[in-house]
């Protein structure tokens, strides 16, 4: 910070100050002579200019002219007229365009009132006054007389240096007034007044002058009575304003001969900027300027003041603090009296150590505590010197004093310091709260203690110093705290807007459609109950109840009043981030710290200008032609685009003016409405809408107050493509129908195709599985067999080879011991070993081909008795050798037909196994027939079969099968065999001993 020296008391400037916007032909105006200035009734501002006659709604200008306007053969218009019901403008050719309900409805040749205005070329005629200045009224009083307006039926005719008051073509009465000046002359109410060059004004009472009382603005002007006074004389408007050396005045009569005038606009060369029409909005001190050449101004007076002196570097201002004399002061020492006026304090000290901008306190004694890095620095009351430093272990953020005078310090590291301001010696105490990097301290209710972070809000109990995390506002930088009563607490924050804690609730409040409000430096109340809040982009206001039925659920939005650079600030950036982060003077002034100056105002007297009139169709385009507009709307169903542009008048910060809109098909229900932002251009726009009924809701918020809303409503019928028309639907169902059965009936074709398809596959399948099934059980079976063959095998080789094979060894060993042998009996036994050995290899060889054997056997006419006389060959010396007899009692060509092999086989086992187990005696073999069976018996007189076997061959559940482990290999491979032969075994005990075979075969295959 810069020193300072002493210095007197300086006043500022309290000139009224305006915002200046210009509109030319480049800024949608639509050409740069504007001829003609008047408001409707509902707001708008109608300019007469060379291409047409515009509506003005504040941004944006709607032209009526020869292009848009069916009939108009002329775009150049000539004046606007006086009107009581209507706005009426006339063309260089006389046509005359009528406005009612803010858009051009008539076209005519006849004035619907005030016809003696109207300007016919003629000798005789008189030239009607259009208000002043008049290019052509001081050359035509010349030749012909001139009228001055009064009202529909009255006017004033001025010839020469008379003066006739005429009334439904009839003269009231006359007046001599020589050397007037005819431009300073004009009418209010239906009177005639005259402006002399001394700045008195007369009036006329009939044929009575009677000199007026000026008041107000105008006797302050210096140069009122003694420079030229020039009259502007806005005839359609019924406004009369003087100009005097580049100020111009409004003139109003009053009651009592008073006639009172009031500041326009101060400092604005009017002939420079060759303006020939001023309008002039009272209610919102703006000034509408029309120039011949360079299109229109728009002049606004500037509502606040911005406190500065004449140091550029000391002008970026942060906390203040009260000083007495109701006045403020800054860290710097520089105070601010409510005037405006400033002076510099006796701020020595800070030639060393300046206090830094972002925080200044003052306790109940008076003094003033800021900082300077890790210093707590107190000056004195009068801010002329410091009385205290206090070193500090952090670097301080913020200092703050409560209502008991408790000092606060909160810095970047944990806890808080506090002091009691009162006395004078205590030192600082530490508070072990969990906080840190403070950014804002507030006093709450008793006890408690609110705390700003770059980390969030917290709660800290006094004196334990315990602390609550507000939930929500975790990360968030909290910029300020306001608490207008307890339980409701108002936070700031960085990037994160506003929000309002209360009822262990935390509420955010609704952005601005901008998104300005995200950072909010600070909230300021005024005494009416409403809201201030700076941030980087300009001012807010909003009603406090507002909020607080927002946060309640009672009310769906918010209104934001803005307030931006064109209203008197130096910049929109107002600076935040220090304790206090605003001042408010006893009288409820408040002041702001800005990046340019101190923004200083009285709230009372600021007036916000609301958008609170209508919604306006301007114009529809549909499929990028104009159509007539109204609130319904027939549409084919094929269309391509549907554009609406709406207007709504309003002169102030556009960005206070906002719609919104909304589209809903009229037969459904909407739970909730989506309301969608109209573009920047305020035009809404639809394409390929389903056919039906819709509304278009458009609306805007008007001010302040609960669901102040204006609503237009524009009905949309989409017209039915010829598909959706009840004759196609119907054609569509006869069709479908029929496509339904004879695709039913196509289907079923081929779904019984597909069966029949399906059933042959099935079956072949079927086939397949039953041939495999057999196959497999085939495989099984054969499996099943070489399994016992080798069981068979395995068990013949070791009982009936291996056996005999050891004997054989034995007994021709020379052994001294094994006893010596008869050599005949060594023979035979050797040969009954080797034919046993013999039989037994063969049957194995006849076993395993009956196993392994496939297909059929040959069948051929067997003689029985020449089988069984080869075997008896055979067995002949064995049974020789044992003293056993064979007797063969078949009758010789005893045939059958069977397979001769398998057959041998057979009986060859038979009678095997007969010697085998006969000690002595005979074998019988006989045969006995009938027509079906031949019966085949082997009869021995051995020593009987045992029960289980005899039981095993008499089964017939077991033929072809081998499972029996008693049998031997020779009766195995009967059993096998028979199946094959077609025959079967019967056995029973013989007569007188032994054993009975039978070997039944069935003839002719039975």
């Amino acid at each position: 910070m810069n020193f300072m020296p002493a210095a007197p008391i300086v006043s500022m400037d309290t000139t009224a100050h305006y915002a200046i916007r210009h509109f030319t032909d480049e800024d949608g105006l639509p050409q740069n002579s504007v001829k003609g200035i008047v408001p409707d009734k509902n707001g708008f501002l109608w300019l007469a200019t060379e291409n047409g006659l515009t509506r003005f709604d504040g941004n944006y200008f709607l032209n009526f002219n020869s292009d848009n306007v069916p009939g108009l053969k002329s775009s150049r218009m000539a004046r606007i007229y006086p009107c009581d019901t209507a706005i009426a403008a006339e063309t260089d050719i006389g046509q005359i365009l009528t406005v009612t309900e803010s858009k051009v409805k008539h076209i005519g040749n006849e004035m619907l009132g005030y016809k003696y205005q109207q300007y016919v070329a003629t000798q005789n005629d008189y030239y009607p006054i259009r208000g002043w200045p008049d290019d052509y009224g001081a050359h035509f009083a010349k030749e012909r007389p001139i009228v001055l307006p009064g009202n529909t039926d009255n006017y004033f005719k001025v010839d020469h240096d008379t003066i006739s008051a005429v009334k439904d073509g009839r003269v009231v009465y006359r007046m001599i007034q020589p050397k007037l000046d005819l431009l300073h002359l004009f009418v209010c109410n239906s009177q005639l007044f005259y402006l002399r060059k001394d700045g008195q004004i007369i009036k006329w009472e009939k044929e009575r002058p009677v000199n007026m009382s000026l008041t107000g603005d105008l006797l302050s002007d210096a140069a009122f009575g003694k420079g030229k006074m020039e009259l502007f004389w806005n005839l359609p408007a019924q406004q009369v304003f003087v100009y005097v050396d580049h100020n111009c005045y409004q003139l109003q009569p009053a009651a009592g001969d008073r006639i009172h005038s009031s500041m326009v606009i101060r400092d604005f060369d009017l002939h420079q900027h060759y303006v020939t029409s001023v309008y002039y909005d009272r209610l919102n001190s703006r000034v509408f300027l029309g120039s011949s050449t360079k299109g229109l101004y728009i002049c606004t007076r500037q509502q606040f003041k911005v406190r500065k002196t004449d140091n550029s570097e000391a002008e970026v201002f942060y906390a203040q603090a009260p000083f007495p004399g109701n006045a403020v002061v800054t860290t710097s020492g520089l105070t601010f009296n409510q005037n405006g006026k400033y002076n510099w304090r006796s701020s020595s000290f800070n030639r060393e150590g300046a206090l830094e901008k972002y925080t200044l306190a003052r306790d109940r004694q008076g003094r003033y505590w800021g900082r300077a890095g890790m210093t707590l620095v107190g000056i004195s009351p009068d801010f002329s010197q410091v009385f205290r430093k206090i070193e500090l272990p952090y670097l301080i953020n913020q200092v703050y004093t409560d209502q008991e005078g408790i000092l606060w310090v909160g810095g970047k590291y944990p806890g808080l310091y506090y002091m009691k301001t009162a006395d004078p010696g205590q030192a600082l105490q530490f508070l072990k709260a969990a906080v840190e990097d403070v950014t804002y301290i507030k006093e709450g209710p008793p006890g408690i203690l609110w705390i700003g972070s770059s980390n969030g809000l917290y709660r800290v109990h006094l004196p334990s110093g315990r602390t609550d995390t507000i939930r929500g506002l975790e990360g968030g930088f909290v910029r300020s705290i306001y608490i207008p009563q307890a339980g409701e607490i108002w936070i700031t924050t960085y990037n994160r807007g506003v929000f309002l804690y209360r009822n262990e609730k935390l509420v955010a409040l609704p952005q601005d459609r901008q998104q300005y409000m995200a950072t909010t430096h600070c909230i300021t109340e005024d005494e009416q109950g409403y809201f201030w809040l700076t941030t980087n982009k300009g001012l807010f206001s909003i009603r406090r109840q507002d909020a607080l039925d927002f946060a309640d659920g009672k009310q769906r939005d918010l209104f934001y009043y803005y307030f931006g650079k064109d209203q008197g600030f130096n910049t929109n950036e107002f600076n935040g981030g220090c304790e206090p982060c605003a001042f408010q003077y006893d009288n409820g002034d408040i002041s702001l710290p800005s990046l340019d100056g101190l923004v200083q105002f009285a709230p009372s007297s600021i007036r916000m200008e609301l958008p609170d009139k209508g919604i306006y169709i301007d114009w529809v385009e549909h499929n990028l032609k104009l159509t007539s507009t109204g609130e319904r709307f027939d549409l084919p169903n094929n269309f391509r685009t549907f554009r609406v542009h709406v207007s709504s008048p309003y002169f102030g910060d556009s960005r206070n003016l906002q719609f919104y809109y909304s589209l809903e098909k009229a037969d459904e229900e909407e739970e909730q409405q989506i309301w969608l932002p109209v573009s920047s251009d305020r035009t809404i726009t639809f394409s390929s809408l389903p056919s039906g009924e819709y509304r278009i809701h458009i609306r805007k918020l008007k001010g302040f107050g609960r669901d102040q809303y204006i609503e237009k409503v524009i009905a949309i019928h989409i017209q039915q493509a010829f598909y959706e028309k009840g004759w196609f639907r119907l054609a569509i169902f006869i069709v479908l129908i029929c496509l339904v059965v004879v695709f039913y009936k196509i289907r079923l074709r081929h779904i019984r195709e597909k069966n029949q398809q399906l059933e042959l596959k099935v079956m072949s399948r079927t086939r397949e599985l039953e041939e495999t099934m057999t196959i497999l059980r085939e495989s099984d079976k054969q499996l099943r067999k070489q399994s016992f063959m080798h069981e068979r095998l395995l068990a013949a080789i070791t009982h009936d080879i291996k056996t005999p094979l050891r004997f054989l060894l034995r007994v021709n060993k020379d052994e001294p011991s094994s006893g010596v042998l008869q050599e005949k009996e060594i023979k035979t036994v050797t040969y009954d070993s080797l034919y046993r050995m013999h039989h037994l290899v063969d049957n194995l060889i006849h076993y395993m081909r009956t196993s392994f054997l496939t297909g059929e056997f040959s069948e051929e006419t067997v003689d029985i008795y020449q089988v069984v006389e080869e075997k008896m060959e055979i067995f002949g010396p064995v049974s020789g050798s044992k003293g056993i007899e064979i007797i063969n009692n078949i009758t010789p060509e005893t045939t059958v037909m069977v397979n001769k092999l398998l057959l041998a086989v057979v009986l060859h086992n038979l009678l095997d196994n007969a010697i085998k187990y006969t000690a002595r005696g005979y074998v019988e073999l006989s045969a006995e027939r009938d027509d079906r069976i031949l019966t085949i018996h082997v009869l021995d007189m051995g020593s009987g079969m045992p029960e289980p076997v005899m039981n095993w061959i008499n089964q017939t559940a077991n033929e072809g099968s081998a499972h029996f482990g008693g049998a031997g290999i020779g009766l195995i491979l009967v059993k096998e065999l028979l199946t094959l032969i077609n025959g079967r075994l019967l056995v029973k005990p013989g007569i007188n001993g032994g054993t009975r075979i039978s070997l039944l075969l069935h003839l002719n295959g039975g």
